[in-house]
């Protein structure tokens, strides 16, 4: 849908909107208020300075630039009223009509579909005129635009033409967001559609680190708990099976129970112990796995055990449990698993023995009494411990050894008695 200068939208009339602008003089303060009626269209209202607005006549066109385009704003012509606009905010630029052409013009940049330039005209607000009275406002037109984006409005250059958007426009406007207005309501619902667009992008690092951001920078925020809910959906989202790392697994099984801990009483916290049981029956499952392998293909039932009872800590009421219950009893049975194909030709491999452990960890253990203490002078003496054959003296070069020692790169040299 395109707009052309010569199509009227009909717009409801804005309430008073009043601008204060504070100037602290030496002697006194003076506040202006800018005011836009429909019958007689922008004031300046207060006590204000010639200095403070600019001289006469620059107020008076000023003024007859806002009134111009706030009248083409209204009868649908948002071209016109954009090149009035932009005459305020390009000649008057250190007047009070600047921040307000700046952030009228935002919003009809926004009615356009023409978000970039709507975002401009919000950083301009922001790092032009930071005393700007209506910041609240500023910050939500900035979200606004955003918001549009990720709801799918259709992007126009120079508001006729339709165009692609980006996701990384739309996180990068969210961003700004948060930055320009850290402590605002706006900031937590800016990371959290953050987070969702990053998932739905698969730029799940992102998504962890805007959810992340939630959890520690605004833990009072109405989001904080859908914040921990989603970090362990999208760790949800990451398994592949009981076959694959379990790391999202463990992750998705932490976030659940700090959800179901934290926040017992929401509304989602059912669906939060559906997904902590099919997590933690995931988990054990994988251990169950193992568990068979070892049962299965290695002749191995008390390693077997050892996976078996530990599915059985993770999730005791899933069916991976008793499973894991079901090879327990065929290993106190004394139950040997069916042959392999590699069984029938190569026969079972051979089951390990407690004894064969025993006697390896005697061959590995060292006897500590064949260490005595001695003092550091003895212990040089001997060679480090280990003998004067293996270790000889040191000593430093220096004189006409230098030269040796650069050539040689080395700090230390054996003397020729030494070396004997």
């Amino acid at each position: 849908m395109c707009y052309c200068s010569d199509i009227k939208i009909m717009f409801k009339i804005s309430k008073k909107i009043v601008f204060f602008v504070s100037v602290v003089f030496a002697y006194c303060a003076t506040h202006a208020d800018l005011v836009w009626t429909a019958d007689k269209g922008w004031q300046i209202q207060g006590g204000v300075l010639a200095n403070v607005i600019g001289d006469a006549s620059t107020v008076s066109n000023a003024i007859e630039a806002m009134n111009k385009a706030r009248e083409a704003q209204e009868e649908g012509r948002l071209r016109n009223a954009l090149s009035y606009y932009k005459v305020v905010i390009s000649e008057y630029p250190e007047s009070i009509f600047a921040p307000e052409a700046l952030y009228q013009s935002g919003q009809l940049y926004l009615k356009r579909g023409q978000f970039s330039d709507a975002y401009e005209c919000v950083e301009k607000i922001v790092k032009q005129y930071p005393d700007y009275p209506h910041f609240n406002k500023v910050i939500g037109l900035e979200y606004k635009v955003a918001s549009d984006m990720q709801a799918g409005k259709t992007y126009y250059l120079w508001g006729w033409f339709p165009w692609f958007s980006s996701y990384k426009d739309i996180i990068k406007y969210y961003e700004s967001v948060v930055n320009n207005a850290p402590y605002s309501d706006y900031a937590p619902i800016a990371l959290m559609n953050i987070a969702l667009i990053s998932e739905d992008e698969k730029e799940y690092d992102s998504a962890f680190d805007a959810l992340e951001r939630i959890i520690n920078s605004y833990p009072d925020s109405i989001f904080t708990s859908d914040a921990y809910l989603q970090m362990a959906k999208v760790y949800k989202k990451l398994v592949n099976g009981p076959e694959y790392d379990q790391n999202p697994t463990k992750n998705a099984i932490s976030f659940f129970q700090d959800y179901t801990i934290l926040y017992p009483k929401q509304a989602e916290v059912a669906d939060a112990e559906e997904g902590l049981e099919k997590m933690q029956d995931t988990y054990a499952r994988s251990r169950l796995i193992i568990g068979n392998f070892f049962y299965y293909y290695r002749n191995n039932g008390a390693a077997a055990s050892i996976f078996y009872n530990e599915t059985i800590t993770i999730a005791p009421k899933s069916s991976a449990a008793e499973e894991a219950r079901s090879q327990l009893k065929k290993i106190d049975r004394g139950e040997l698993p069916p042959m392999t194909p590699y069984d029938w030709f190569f026969g079972r491999y051979e089951k390990p023995s407690i004894d064969q452990f025993e006697d390896e960890s005697k061959v590995r253990l060292l006897n500590n009494e064949a260490f005595d203490a001695m003092s550091a002078e003895a212990f040089i003496e001997s060679g480090g411990g280990f003998g004067t054959d293996v270790y000889k003296p040191l000593t430093p070069v220096y004189g006409e050894g230098l030269g040796d020692y650069l050539f040689d790169d080395g700090f230390f040299e054996w003397t020729e008695q030494e070396l004997k």
